[in-house]
C-alpha cells in the first residue's frame, strides 16, 4: 500500500499490461487471415484474447469495490455522484473518440477509398447504441468491424458500475451477499445462454457477454482483504509456496498450452479462482511468488486502455503495409518478427499519446475535482 491518502497495489499494472496482451496477440491473426496475410496462429496463447478481458472484468471489480469501500472507510459516506463524473473522466473520452473515428471509418473512409466492406447496420442505430453504452448490444446485434469491436467490454462494465457504486452504498453493511447474489445470478445467466435458453445467435451472446460474476468476485475480494486482511492471507492459496506454484503452473498452462482439457463450464470457474487468487496475491501478499513489476510493464499497464482500444487501428494499418510493400514473401519467421513488432509498436506510440493527450488532462480533472482520495495505479478500463 501507498502513503496515507492514496491507495496503491504494486504489480497490478503489469498483469494489467499483460491482459491487454493477449488481446492484441489474439486479434493479429484474425485480421492476417481476413486480408490474405499469413497467420500463423498455432498456440494456445493466439485464442485468449477473450479471457483476458475476463481478467480484466475481475481486476475492474477488485479496484472499484476497494476504491469505494475505503472512502466508506475515511469519509463515512460513499458519494456515488464522484463515483460517476470519475468514471466519466476515466472511461468516455476515449471511448467515445474511438466509437467516432470507427463509425467514420467504415461508412466513410472506406467507401471513399473504394474498399469493399459491408455494413449492415443504419448509422442513426449505431449512434443510439453507442451513446447509450451499449456497444456490446451493438456487438451482438451487428457485426462493428475490429476497430470498434473492443468496444463491447466498455459496455458491460458500464452498465455494471451504473448499478453497483449505489448498491456498495446501501448494502456495504451486507456486501459479500450482495456480492454472492450477483455472483450466482450471473453465472446462471451465462449457463442457461450456453445452452441457448436466450436463443442461438444475438441475445445469446448478448447475454454470454454479461459476465458480471467476474466483477462480483473481484468485488468480494477486495471486501475480504479491507475487512478480513489477514485470514485471508493465511489462507494456503496465499501463504503455502507450493500452492502457490501449482496456481501459477495452472495459469501457465491455461494461457500457453492448454495441456490440462477444461470444458466451457470448467474453463470458467478455473478463471475465476485464478484471477481472484492473482489479484489478491500480486496486490497484497507478501509470500507472493508470481514475479510482477518490470518498470516497463509498469508504465505500459498505464496506458493499457489506449493499448486495448486502439490495438485494432495498428493492426489494420501494419497489414496494408506488409500488403502494399510485399515484405510478407519474404523468409516467414522474419514476417512475423516484423509484423508483431510494428503491431505492438504503433500500438504503444498510439497509447502513449492517447495518454498523455487525451486521457491525461480528463484524469486530471478526476482528481482535482472529484477525487476524495487520489488513488494509484489507473484501471485499464476502470
Amino acid at each position: 500500500m501507498a502513503a496515507a491518502g492514496k491507495v496503491h497495489f504494486k504489480g497490478l499494472n503489469s498483469l494489467r499490461f499483460l491482459a491487454a496482451f493477449f488481446v492484441v496477440l489474439g486479434h493479429i491473426p484474425l485480421n492476417q487471415q481476413s486480408v490474405g496475410l499469413p497467420h500463423p496462429n498455432r498456440g494456445t496463447f493466439f485464442y485468449r484474447g477473450a479471457f483476458a478481458v475476463c481478467f480484466f472484468f475481475a481486476l475492474s471489480g477488485f479496484l472499484i469495490t476497494y476504491l469505494l469501500l475505503d472512502e466508506e472507510r475515511r469519509t463515512g459516506d460513499i458519494q456515488v455522484r464522484s463515483f460517476y463524473l470519475r468514471r466519466i473522466c476515466r472511461i468516455w473520452p476515449l471511448y467515445f473518440s474511438v466509437v467516432a473515428f470507427g463509425l467514420l471509418f467504415y461508412n466513410v473512409g472506406l467507401p471513399l477509398l473504394g474498399i469493399p466492406y459491408h455494413v449492415d447496420y443504419g448509422l442513426a442505430t449505431a449512434v443510439l447504441l453507442y451513446s447509450a453504452l451499449l456497444p456490446n448490444l451493438m456487438n451482438s446485434l451487428y457485426s462493428v468491424g475490429g476497430i470498434l469491436n473492443p468496444s463491447w467490454s466498455i459496455g458491460v462494465e458500464e452498465q455494471f458500475y451504473l448499478l453497483w457504486a449505489p448498491a456498495v452504498k446501501r448494502f456495504r453493511g451486507r456486501l459479500p451477499a450482495l456480492c454472492w447474489t450477483v455472483f450466482g445470478v450471473s453465472l446462471a445467466l451465462f449457463c442457461l445462454a450456453h445452452y441457448r435458453v436466450f436463443g442461438a445467435h444475438e441475445w445469446k451472446k448478448f447475454v454470454e457477454q454479461l459476465k458480471f460474476h467476474y466483477m462480483a468476485a473481484g468485488g468480494l475480494c477486495a471486501w475480504w482483504l479491507l475487512r478480513r486482511r489477514e485470514a485471508l492471507l493465511r489462507l494456503p492459496l496465499f501463504a503455502s509456496r507450493a500452492v502457490q506454484l501449482l496456481l501459477f503452473g495452472l495459469l501457465l498452462d491455461f494461457y500457453l498450452t492448454s495441456f490440462i482439457p477444461w470444458n466451457w463450464l470448467g474453463e470458467e470457474l478455473l478463471q475465476l479462482v485464478l484471477y481472484c487468487w492473482l489479484i489478491v496475491n500480486v496486490a497484497a501478499n507478501p509470500a507472493n511468488v508470481v514475479p510482477v513489476g518490470a518498470r516497463v510493464f509498469d508504465y505500459l499497464g498505464t496506458i493499457s486502455y489506449g493499448i486495448y482500444m486502439l490495438h485494432m487501428i495498428a493492426v489494420y494499418g501494419t497489414s496494408a503495409f506488409f500488403k502494399l510493400t510485399g515484405w510478407w514473401r519474404g523468409p516467414l519467421w522474419l514476417y512475423c518478427i516484423a509484423f508483431y513488432a510494428m503491431v505492438l509498436g504503433v500500438t504503444f506510440l498510439l497509447a502513449h499519446l492517447s495518454y498523455r493527450y487525451l486521457e491525461s488532462p480528463f484524469l486530471r480533472l478526476k482528481e482535482q475535482r472529484f477525487s476524495l482520495l487520489p488513488t494509484a495505479p489507473r484501471s485499464a478500463l476502470s
